[in-house]
């Protein structure tokens, strides 16, 4: 148990401390750790539903991706026209190409999770660049951190509380996808989220209206757990117990962003929304 927790923690430091770097040194070493973490939750994912199918079509899958971020980033970061986006349009047809060569017409039924992590990785990622760069496209992710930050203390929160209150006596929160997760650890994970929101308004990382601090924080807690319990769904239809080996004492990274891709465009989409308004 103790050891469990140990190996954990110091793996979870290692992680912050790569990701609280990439968020702040400069946008280069950024856009590598973004990407990075991109094509490993693709393969992962790819791993998890694809296996070694349609790996021509895998690759191409990762480049749109890629791409994808890439033009956010260039977007943001140089201000360039919209009309870059069109240059999406070639390696999406090239995706569906690729599918017309497959030898056995029953894999066609394994297209959709070709396009799944576009969606599902892809996009989440790409939108970052929206609060890692400024409307003049200077380099700050300090709320990007704040926002990654709020999630790690609800996690935090939500083992701590699930562990110490959830687990022999407390109610469970989806038994059918995650039978450890319990409300106890639900309410754990909000209230260290809230805690984190507040310290973060207090520090001025986050420069809005406390109620706005705190109603992010509640919605990235919330949307966190169901991005979790989404992958705990594809886990479970795919036999899987972890996406990966990565982290140890976490399993895949895939296991360790799985809240990230749910929350963070909703996330996103609220402080748009909030300086659209304000």
């Amino acid at each position: 148990m103790f050891r469990n927790i140990l190996i954990r923690t110091l793996s979870g430091l290692v992680f912050m401390a790569v990701m609280v770097a990439g968020l702040t040194i400069h946008p280069i070493p950024y856009a590598i750790l973004m990407m990075l973490i991109m094509c490993i939750l693709t393969l992962e994912y790819f791993q998890i539903t694809l296996n070694n199918r349609h790996l021509f079509a895998q690759v191409i899958t990762l480049t749109t991706g890629w791409l994808l971020f890439l033009l956010f980033y260039a977007f943001m970061q140089h201000q360039l026209k919209g009309i870059w986006f069109i240059t999406l349009v070639f390696p999406i047809i090239t995706l569906w190409v690729s599918l017309l060569y497959q030898k056995k017409v029953e894999n066609y039924a394994k297209a959709p999770y070709l396009f799944i992590p576009i969606i599902y990785i892809a996009i989440p990622f790409s939108l970052t660049t929206l609060l890692a760069f400024d409307a003049l496209g200077s380099f700050n992710g300090k709320v990007l951190l704040a926002l990654f930050i709020i999630l790690w203390a609800s996690d935090v929160g939500a083992y701590l509380f699930g562990m110490s209150l959830g687990q022999k006596n407390g109610h469970k929160l989806f038994p059918s996808l995650s039978p450890k997760k319990s409300w106890e650890g639900f309410g754990g994970g909000l209230i260290t989220a809230l805690i984190a929101g507040f310290v973060l308004f207090k520090w001025d990382w986050l420069s809005y209206p406390l109620m706005h601090c705190l109603i992010l924080s509640a919605l990235l807690h919330i949307f966190g757990v169901w991005g979790d319990l989404a992958e705990s769904q594809l886990k479970r239809h795919f036999l899987v117990k972890d996406s990966g080996k990565m982290m140890p004492g976490h399993g895949g990274l895939l296991d360790r962003f799985d809240s990230t891709l749910f929350a963070f465009p909703v996330a996103i989409a609220y402080i748009k929304l909030l300086e659209t308004l304000t």
